[in-house]
């Protein structure tokens, strides 16, 4: 899944397909039971679909807000589907606003992508009360973003921009410990010394998601 010379919808590189490997990363790989809350899955499938914006050249991040720099459409439905959807906001929003609005509707919609992937099956159990709950076709497949980034955190190696991003929410979604676990050593410095380094509008986006899901949080607990 996601190697850097696949493809996926439209003959895009599967590594810009952010929100398919975070779809993976959030769900266990043999059970597809959810890792998180339905609140955090939502925020963080949301700003993967942000991020992929962003490394088409759709839109950026500017003082906190999403703007759009590239109308033109791209050839897969679900990526053009939100970009359109921030065309036709009149003003630019803030990103946590983004987030929450995607939030509501990314796990469906990017796991009826990978449906049409071949990557997951529809689960006869439902996770989501309106949503079905999704089977990987592929063990493997499944488990593979978070073992990729956490065996290149692991040794230090270079890491592509996408799978940067992908660890960054990985991080801010509390999916660490699974990163943690496939790497068995420290991969905490070298991570950090990453995300700091990625572009900014791909910077704001992951501390963007950090603090929609500290927000969550507290209001669950209010």
């Amino acid at each position: 899944m996601n190697e850097t010379n696949g493809t996926g919808p439209g003959g895009h590189p599967l590594e810009l397909l952010l929100a398919d490997d975070f779809f993976f990363a959030a769900h266990d790989d043999v059970s597809g039971k959810i890792r998180l809350t339905d609140r955090a899955v939502g925020l963080g499938l949301a700003a993967a679909l942000l991020g992929e914006l962003i490394l088409f050249r759709k839109v950026t991040i500017q003082a906190g807000e999403v703007g759009v720099v590239d109308r033109r459409p791209v050839r897969d439905a679900l990526v053009n589907g939100v970009l359109e959807e921030v065309i036709r906001e009149p003003d630019t929003r803030p990103v946590r606003d983004w987030l929450r609005y995607f939030g509501r509707s990314a796990y469906e919609l990017v796991g009826q992508r990978m449906v049409r992937e071949g990557l997951v099956r529809v689960s006869e159990t439902r996770r989501f009360r309106r949503s079905p709950g999704y089977r990987p076709v592929d063990l493997n497949s499944a488990a593979w973003p978070i073992v990729r980034v956490a065996q290149k955190l692991a040794r230090q190696e270079p890491i592509v921009l996408p799978d940067i991003v992908l660890a960054g929410l990985i991080s801010a979604t509390g999916l660490e410990r699974y990163l943690r676990t496939e790497a068995v050593t420290d991969i905490n410095e070298y991570k950090q010394h990453l995300i700091g380094g990625l572009p900014r509008p791909l910077r704001v986006l992951v501390a963007e998601t950090e603090a929609a899901i500290g927000d969550a949080v507290l209001h669950h607990r209010m």
